[in-house]
């Protein structure tokens, strides 16, 4: 230990250059530290917003015809209906499931002496699943014998349950919608989405298709929500939708103003790579803000074998190998990088601690996510420091190997 004790004494013997040396890995690591895991959390919350949109989801709607079919003329309105759902589970392969929705905006829901106006969708059983629409512990979504029984239950969004019953319990209790009782069976679990459609679903009471039926007394739905088993298959799914519906709905199946859709999978698929393209950028950030303060450390090295050329001349008069200089000007590389390393993760805890306690909204949080030095990042870090700490301190030193005792003592 005692050739470390030594590089350390030869190192604060000019304590002021590697001080600023030290300060500029410090920020070089503080930086990439922080770009990396603020990029892991934002990442992270992103992917879970994409997935509370709903997976592997087509949302069709009704459209009008642009091409005549059969006889007859283009202009014309087509309709869905509920029992296209089970057509369409019948009929196009790869479909795990497909739910009819109802939607009306501006229903008055009341409890006792409270009241709200909320958007009331009537769905079926699966549409929780293909929503990602998930229930609070002690409560449930609808079930397929709530749709089949046309029961008059209700699961409501978590804002429109806040304003309703406030602090109390709302599972058991009774609404009333345009004057008809409802039971709650449940209520939304809280969740970001990075999409919706109709506004928040925390803003909505969901009912059983059927009942919505028999309470509005429509005939066409409002959308269909398809599920599909695998999100390859998008492109696939939607030509034989078409196919399927065209000759049942009396257009051409190559018409698609006919029905229109929204094809989630599509807008995750550009999402990610969004994404993907958002942290290569910032890792290339914090990189080129390491690779400044390396490149300080380089400079500071060559200053220093040219400050010490007459005693490294004597080191290798006296019978020191060009091997150990070597490896004493790379050791003193790698001690000033791990250094400054070590204190640019640390002080990197701390930003991210102070980051994740700003007072952000509720919305603001979940998409950011919450940004911390994970394992993996501190790894990382460390890794390209070992790396850039042995390149910065090589260079000078193949330089001081290469030196002749003989020609430095005599210009010394």
């Amino acid at each position: 230990m005692e050739w470390l004790r030594q590089t350390i004494r030869e190192l604060l013997a000019d304590r002021s250059r590697i001080l600023l040396v030290l300060l500029g890995v410090v920020w070089g690591t503080l930086s990439l530290t922080v770009v990396l895991s603020f990029g892991e959390g934002f990442n992270a919350a992103m992917g879970e917003a994409m997935r509370n949109s709903g997976e592997h989801m087509i949302r069709f709607w009704s459209g009008a015809t642009t091409r005549p079919y059969a006889g007859l003329p283009a202009g014309r309105w087509i309709g869905l209906r509920r029992e296209d759902a089970d057509w369409i589970r019948r009929r196009v392969r790869g479909v795990r499931a497909v739910s009819s929705e109802f939607q009306n905006f501006g229903e008055l829901a009341a409890f006792k002496d409270r009241q709200s106006n909320v958007r009331l969708h009537g769905v079926d059983a699966c549409y929780g699943e293909l929503r990602r629409i998930l229930p609070r512990p002690g409560g449930r979504f609808l079930s397929e014998r709530d749709v089949s029984e046309r029961r008059r239950i209700a699961f409501l969004g978590h804002e429109v349950k806040r304003r309703l019953f406030g602090p109390r319990a709302a599972v058991g209790e009774t609404i009333e919608i345009r004057g008809t009782p409802f039971t709650v069976v449940g209520v939304m679990r809280e969740k970001i989405s990075l999409s919706g459609y109709e506004g928040y679903d925390r803003e909505k009471i969901f009912i059983p298709s059927t009942t919505f039926q028999d309470l509005r007394g429509w005939q066409y739905v409002s959308y269909l929500i398809i599920g599909l088993e695998s999100p390859d298959d998008d492109r696939r799914v939607l030509r034989d939708v078409y196919r399927a519906l065209g000759p049942i709905k009396g257009f051409d199946a190559r018409d698609e103003a006919s029905l229109l859709f929204h094809n989630q999978i599509a807008t995750n698929r550009m999402t990610e790579e969004i994404l993907g393209g958002t942290r290569i950028l910032m890792g290339i950030v914090g990189l080129l803000g390491l690779l400044v303060a390396l490149i300080g450390v380089a400079n500071t090295m060559f200053v220093m074998v040219e400050e010490r050329r007459r005693e490294i001349g004597v080191q290798m008069a006296l019978g020191a190998r060009p091997r150990s200089v070597l490896g004493g000007m790379i050791v003193e590389g790698l001690l000033v990088t791990f250094s400054g390393g070590v204190i640019g993760i640390v002080w990197s805890g701390v930003v991210l601690w102070l980051f994740n306690r700003l007072p952000l909204g509720e919305d603001a949080r979940g998409y950011f996510g919450t940004a911390e030095v994970s394992l993996a990042t501190a790894l990382l870090v460390t890794f390209v420091l070992a790396i850039a700490g042995a390149t910065a301190g090589y260079f000078p030193a193949r330089r001081a190997a290469r030196l002749d005792p003989v020609e430095t003592l005599r210009e010394e």
